[in-house]
């Protein structure tokens, strides 16, 4: 597509993640950072004093409008990301967007209908997977030296801290709360790690320990493949405790595990478990949001389809859509080829509990409402 010239890109949204999606690019080969969009003007600042060549926009949509446009980095707040990647689809930008895809499943076919309509690359960003611990995972089990994946132990604990978090963070109904957050990275690893064919889902999603928060703080789900492979993901924002974060896999010829440290806890690593000793093993180390960004800007030069599918990004958000279900019935939610299976008995009664609406958002009944205005400057990006 554009391997003979310079491509133009847009960073949308400059809240937590947005700043560092900025540097990246301005920092990539053949690519030349030309606008980014907030609707806080410090924020718009801040990264325009840091990339002079740049032009700042308060309105995101005024971005799309620039022919010398071709790649658009999303962060915006996740209740904008479906108006917003159909927007850029239809200026016919090619599309990086930060995890979830969409709030819902329902969101991300639209998104996945206007990206194939109007022929873009649209790619999710699911930065954990090219962390080099979880990478270097990969490549061990890949190897099949460990034999077998058996069943595997996900978790991630972490203080949510609510007064530093925009408002919109704190509402499942505009894409907050702690399995939107954080719990689609978790889902993406697992489905990087062990595949796609996930047979059954049963979960725990609530609030209990933020009970005056209407998003979701815990989580656990029991997710089985259709091998036989057994993944526990649990995930908590306490109020205090000490962080944990990164998972234990158990094979047939020995284990793996990896750790990823957070705040002020954990040491980042991979050890190999054989003979009741862990054996630490080396890592290289790289930039994972420049490898991401890289591998997503090859996809576009070349025309080809990029490392990460709108297809996955989709299966997660029908993952985590079978969690809300599975805890709003007690029951298990059974899949078909990684999507809810909605014609299931039991789902069909999840969609009857769904319907009914438990507001108290202990039970995961995370019934939309009308979002706030997408530039209400008071949500934060």
């Amino acid at each position: 597509h554009f391997r003979d010239r310079t491509l133009g890109a847009a960073v949308l949204g400059l809240g937590r993640i947005g700043p560092n999606h900025a540097n990246i690019v301005s920092s990539a080969d053949g690519v030349e950072l030309r606008a980014v969009a907030d609707v806080d003007e410090a924020k718009l600042g801040g990264v325009l004093d840091s990339h002079q060549g740049a032009v700042g926009y308060g309105d995101y949509r005024d971005a799309l409008k620039r022919d010398d446009v071709d790649v658009v980095v999303i962060c915006l707040p996740h209740w904008m990301h479906a108006e917003s990647v159909i927007a850029a689809a239809e200026a016919g930008k090619h599309i990086l967007v930060e995890k979830p895809l969409a709030d819902t499943v329902e969101e991300c076919d639209r998104i996945i209908e206007a990206a194939v309509r109007n022929n873009v690359t649209l790619m999710p960003a699911h930065t954990q997977r090219y962390y080099p611990v979880v990478k270097k995972t990969k490549e061990i089990l890949d190897s099949g030296e460990l034999g077998d994946p058996i069943m595997a132990v996900d978790m991630w604990y972490k203080p949510l801290n609510p007064d530093s978090r925009p408002k919109w963070m704190l509402d499942r109904q505009t894409g907050g709360g702690m399995a939107l957050m954080d719990g689609v990275h978790m889902i993406d690893r697992m489905l990087w790690l062990f595949g796609p064919d996930v047979h059954s889902i049963k979960a725990m999603v609530g609030n209990p320990v933020y009970p005056e928060i209407p998003a979701d703080d815990t989580s656990m789900g029991l997710i089985r493949w259709s091998n036989g492979l057994t993944v526990t993901v649990s995930r908590i924002a306490y109020r205090t405790g000490v962080t944990k974060y990164g998972t234990d896999i158990f094979c047939t010829e020995g284990q793996i595990k990896f750790r990823i440290a957070y705040g002020r806890h954990g040491t980042t690593g991979v050890w190999l478990g054989r003979d009741e000793a862990y054996t630490e093993i080396d890592v290289p180390q790289f930039n994972s949001l420049e490898q991401q960004f890289k591998e997503f800007v090859e996809a576009v030069n070349a025309g080809a389809e990029p490392p990460i599918t709108a297809t996955h990004g989709k299966q997660v958000i029908e993952i985590m859509e079978g969690m809300d279900q599975s805890s709003e019935t007690g029951r298990e939610v059974l899949l078909q080829g990684g999507e809810v299976d909605r014609d299931s008995e039991r789902v069909q009664a999840a969609r009857v509990s769904t319907a009914l609406g438990s507001r108290n958002h202990r039970g995961g009944s995370h019934i939309r409402r009308e979002a706030p205005q997408a530039h209400d400057p008071t949500f934060g990006v």
